[in-house]
């Protein structure tokens, strides 16, 4: 199935399970037909650092929005696939950013450059958030 047929893509939420997390989501194609698909990422990737809890949404999201470029027409209401090592890899190619923030973090903390809390200015000196 293609990105063309698909009228709407929903992500339902997160379904923490033994020894593993489920991620859900709905795609509505523009005959109105729906499907459910179920991401699961096992606990040892979040164990390991390889993956943060806040990162697993996106990264089934895009997975989603890959596998519907290859995926065929099927009857298939409902089905559900793994989250591996190698999306995880490419997830990480494609979002370089954090790599660097995580860098660009230890350095600071190693070398000190972070500002001490005593010498940020108190919450209060910001100004409210605009609306």
């Amino acid at each position: 199935m293609s990105k063309d047929h698909v009228l709407q893509l929903r992500y339902l939420g997160v379904i923490p399970q033994a020894g593993f997390v489920e991620y859900g989501f709905r795609i509505e194609n523009k005959d109105k037909s729906t499907r459910q698909v179920i991401l699961t990422i096992a606990d040892g990737f979040f164990l390991n650092s390889d993956l943060k809890a806040q990162e697993a949404p996106d990264l089934c999201y895009q997975k989603v929005l890959m596998d519907l470029d290859v995926a065929t027409t099927d009857s298939c209401s409902s089905f559900s696939m793994p989250v591996t090592a190698l999306d995880i890899a490419r997830y990480r190619d494609l979002h370089p950013n954090t790599k660097l923030r995580k860098h660009l973090q230890r350095n600071r903390i190693s070398t000190g450059s972070v500002p001490p809390i005593k010498d940020l200015p108190p919450f209060a000196a910001h100004p409210p958030f605009s609306e």
